[in-house]
């Protein structure tokens, strides 16, 4: 095994992009690159960030790189809003950049890691970049996808990424093989997902960006048809995707979308901020008991995860309803990076071949 062969990995978020190298062991160097908010609102679209946060990972990367004797063996990017796709690794082609490029699923920060990813790598002398189950990526079962309306499907955006990582280790602590392990995960963070996991994919899981699950810290979750019909009819369409994607949950009800905030809120005698916080809770929980039941009740375990799991108040809150029902997880945090970089090795060292987009 040569510790010396490295790959990098790119995350892209709201405000920050994480690069880091990872050799077969595990994480070698990382850093975050921060942007200033008056810098991102030059830009009309997220993708339009592309060149000013290259120019920045070029150096980043180079600096990280400089006489230390790594060779970049791969270079992998976190997988944007595409369209709807298997779980696993992707070699990222035109197609795909296109489809990120152009927001024509939707425009978010990640649609930027493969562009990033892609454009490193040839910068890199590398002829190949990689993607890893991206925010649409999932093996979603057929029933779970009828809406109730012909012509409309339910979405399946969510935390593939974090969420299969996370189910591996859970896996592992519990001595069960991945393969055949059933969880019931839910990510918890500015968005918010719920999967069922099984056979080692995702078969089924909310719309974490908006329209279905339980409202998060600012987007909306499932809501009444008719107040979206009233909201479609009063508002011009962007607008609508704004409020229900950014400007929802915690933040409409309360002005703040970070729980620290809302707990403030109530110890200071707030009680529409006890009632809201006390539907947040009661929508997290419905939702998880809805995905036990789906599996019939055989979950090996309800895995808590993101960065709202951090808060052993809310946690414990959650337990109360959903704690019952089998064996109960948590673990903080996300693993994207980790899984990016485990993806693009196994494709590398021949143990899964490449997925085509």
């Amino acid at each position: 095994m040569n510790s010396n062969e490295i790959v990098v990995v790119i995350n892209p978020g709201s405000t920050s992009t994480k690069i880091a190298l990872y050799n077969r062991v595990g994480l070698v160097e990382d850093f975050v690159a921060r942007h200033l908010q008056k810098d991102l609102d030059r830009y009309n679209r997220v993708t339009d960030q592309f060149e000013y946060r290259f120019e920045m990972l070029k150096d980043c990367l180079n600096g990280m790189l400089n006489g230390k004797g790594y060779s970049v063996v791969g270079i992998v990017g976190r997988g944007g809003i595409v369209k709807p796709l298997e779980g696993g690794t992707y070699r990222i082609s035109n197609e795909f950049l296109e489809d990120a490029r152009t927001g024509k699923y939707g425009d978010h920060a990640s649609n930027l890691g493969s562009l990033l990813a892609n454009k490193l790598a040839k910068h890199h002398g590398l002829d190949e970049s990689y993607t890893v189950d991206p925010v649409s990526a999932g093996n979603i079962i057929d029933k779970a996808q009828i809406s109730g309306v012909p012509g409309i499907e339910r979405n399946r955006r969510g935390h593939p990424l974090n969420m299969k990582m996370t189910a591996r280790k859970i896996a592992d602590r519990q001595g069960i093989a991945y393969e055949d392990a059933k969880y019931v995960i839910a990510h918890l963070g500015g968005g918010i997902s719920i999967a069922s996991v099984e056979g080692g994919k995702i078969t089924d899981v909310n719309d974490a960006l908006m329209g279905m699950g339980p409202f998060s810290p600012n987007r909306a979750g499932a809501i009444p048809t008719r107040g979206i019909m009233d909201l479609c009819y009063s508002k011009p369409r962007k607008e609508v995707e704004t409020l229900l994607s950014k400007n929802s949950g915690l933040k409409a009800y309360l002005g703040v979308d970070d729980l620290r905030d809302v707990f403030k809120l109530i110890e200071a005698g707030n009680e529409k901020a006890r009632l809201v916080y006390d539907a947040f809770v009661y929508q997290i929980a419905k939702e998880i008991g809805a995905y036990h039941t789906a599996m019939k009740c055989k979950a090996n375990g309800i895995i808590i995860t993101g960065g709202i799991a951090y808060s052993d108040r809310f946690i414990a809150d959650l337990k109360d309803y959903v704690g019952c029902l089998t064996e109960f997880f948590v673990y903080p945090g996300e693993n994207e990076m980790e899984a990016l970089a485990e993806g693009a090795f196994r494709v590398i060292d021949g143990k899964e071949l490449a997925l085509e987009y």
